[in-house]
C-alpha cells in the first residue's frame, strides 16, 4: 500500500472496507494491528528462503519453524488462514513431493490445533524448480487428506509467468481456490486490461479472499484506481 505511515495504510483500509494481508518477515509487530483492521491471511513469508525443498537440512528445519511461528501469529491476529509455498529458486533437494508431503502433514498438526487454514499457493517456473504445477498442489492437497486444513491458493502473476491462458485455464479448472491473488505478469500490479470479470466468471465459485498482490510501488492515485476498478469487477458477479 502506498501511503506513507501504517496509520494511514490502516485509515485506508477501513475507508475502502478493505482487510490486510500480512506478510510474516520475521519482525511483525502484531500489536499495532489489534482493532485497526481485519487481517485475512499471514504470509510465511520467509519461506523464499527457509522452505521444505531447500538442499540444506537446517534450512528445512527453519522452515517448520517459520510455519509454526506464522500460525501462532495468525492466532494473535484473528486471521483464519496463513500463506506458503512448497519451495522457491532453482537449487533444491531430491524427491520435491515427498518432501512437500511430509513438511505439509507436520506442520497441518500444529494447524490443527489452533484452528487456522493452511493455504499451498504454487510460484512461478520462473521462481522455482519444482511444483510449480497447479495440478501438482492439487495432488498435494488430496494426499494429505485434511479437507479442513489445506486449501489451494492461485497467484495470476504466476499463472502469466507460467504461461498459462487464464481465460482457458479458469474456464476448465475445478478446484477450489480459497484466495486468488491479483497481479500482472512479472508482478507488476494488477490493471483494467486484465479481464478479471471474465476470470472470475470462468470460475465454478467465487474464492473466498481476493487478494491485490505486487512487488512494484504503486501511487495513492493509483492504488484508489484499482481499488475501483476491482470493485467494479466484482460488482458485475453479484
Amino acid at each position: 500500500m502506498p501511503q506513507s505511515t501504517q496509520a494511514n495504510r490502516f485509515l485506508a483500509a477501513r475507508q475502502h472496507d478493505l482487510a490486510l494481508e500480512v506478510a510474516n518477515r520475521g519482525k511483525l509487530a502484531i500489536e499495532s494491528y489489534w482493532a485497526e483492521v481485519a487481517v485475512t491471511t499471514v504470509q510465511a513469508y520467509q519461506m523464499h528462503e527457509f522452505h521444505p525443498l531447500h538442499p540444506d537440512l537446517e534450512h528445512r528445519q527453519q522452515a517448520i519453524r517459520h510455519g509454526q511461528e506464522t500460525l501462532a501469529l495468525a492466532a494473535q491476529l484473528k486471521a483464519p488462514r496463513i500463506l506458503t509455498v512448497c519451495g522457491f529458486g532453482q537449487d533444491i533437494a531430491d524427491s520435491p513431493f515427498e518432501r512437500t508431503l511430509d513438511f505439509f502433514a507436520e506442520l497441518g498438526q500444529a494447524a490443527r490445533e489452533k484452528g487456522i487454514e493452511i493455504l499451498i499457493e504454487p510460484l512461478s517456473s520462473k521462481r522455482a524448480a519444482a511444483m510449480t504445477d497447479p495440478h501438482e498442489i492439487v495432488h498435494l492437497i488430496e494426499a494429505l487428506h485434511q479437507p479442513d486444513v489445506f486449501a489451494l491458493a492461485l497467484d495470476t502473476g504466476h499463472l502469466l509467468d507460467s504461461g498459462f491462458e487464464l481465460n482457458q485455464f479458469f474456464a476448465q479448472w475445478q478446484f477450489p481456490i480459497r484466495e486468488l491473488q491479483l497481479k500482472g505478469p512479472a508482478s507488476a500490479p494488477p490493471n483494467p486490461t486484465l479481464p478479471l470479470t471474465q476470470w472470475l466468471q470462468s470460475l465454478p465459485a467465487l474464492p473466498d479472499v481476493l487478494c491485490v498482490e505486487h512487488r512494484q510501488p504503486v501511487s495513492v492515485a493509483d492504488f484508489e484506481q484499482i481499488v475501483a476498478w476491482l470493485r467494479q469487477s466484482i460488482e458485475v458477479l453479484l
